[in-house]
């Protein structure tokens, strides 16, 4: 599943495309196309123009074309393919295999290549001028003032985590990685958070994205492995309590999160 850090190894692999010119775009199931924009408008809005921008907010791909952006969600098994090469090897929990029957929107380009979205489970979608400022502040430069606004809510803090419009980026693998580390109870609501557990989180959000990133993906934390039945914690060795938090299988330490 693309977090943070898949999308914006796809926005380094995009940033190749900087520079080419639009020639044609191919969406072959147009309720892939969210927003309210249909394939011909957005065909319109980007044939014949320069791609001249590549960002990142949270887990929301930019493209800015012309004087419009287009914007790409991941959703659970998408994939950036730049010039018939993958952004990445490998995502969890979905086939790698590049079949065609998997391709939700190409953009050819007048130069040469392309640059096509795979998606073989179809959570994700393409948006032209998605609006950016549903996205909160974005995981890897968070502050722990940014996250005081965790200690009104009575939702649990995983799901305040996984909100993309109080933060932006982080995924489920990410999530459990960083309450983990943190030594804080998924499950426990905002509203119990100390002011040094927001400066911990702050931080430790920020080291686990640095120290994952270097590694190769949000698939490498210290967690990673033991998330199963019978897995045991990294640190103290008890074996992990597995719930759904958010809707989301979620896996952390009775020992040690509290």
């Amino acid at each position: 599943m693309p977090e943070l850090i898949e999308v914006d190894l796809y926005r380094q692999a995009a940033e190749r495309a900087l520079g080419r010119t639009i020639k044609s775009v191919a969406i072959p199931n147009e309720t892939y196309l969210v927003g309210d924009s249909d394939l011909s408008k957005f065909r319109k809005a980007i044939y014949g123009r320069q791609l001249r921008g590549v960002r990142r907010i949270g887990k929301l791909l930019l493209l800015d074309v012309g004087h419009v952006s287009v914007g790409m969600r991941f959703g659970m098994t998408g994939r950036l393919i730049v010039d018939d090469e993958p952004a990445i090897d490998q995502l969890l929990y979905t086939t790698n295999e590049m079949q065609e029957k998997h391709l939700r929107c190409v953009i050819n380009f007048e130069e040469k290549g392309a640059l096509s979205m795979i998606d073989p489970r179809r959570f994700g979608n393409v948006e032209l001028r998605p609006d950016e400022s549903q996205v909160g502040p974005d995981a890897a430069r968070i502050t722990a003032e940014e996250l005081t606004i965790f200690q009104s809510s009575s939702a649990s803090i995983k799901a305040l985590l996984l909100d993309q419009k109080r933060i932006g980026g982080l995924g489920n693998l990410l999530c459990d990685e960083i309450m983990w580390r943190s030594g804080i109870k998924p499950t426990r609501t905002g509203r119990t958070l100390t002011t040094t557990e927001v400066q911990l989180l702050a931080s430790t959000i920020q080291a686990t994205i640095t120290e994952l990133t270097d590694r190769g993906g949000s698939h490498m934390g210290d967690l990673q492995s033991q998330r199963r039945h019978g897995g045991s914690c990294p640190t103290d060795g008890c074996e992990l309590t597995r719930d759904l938090v958010a809707g989301r299988t979620t896996w952390w330490c009775p020992e040690h999160q509290c």
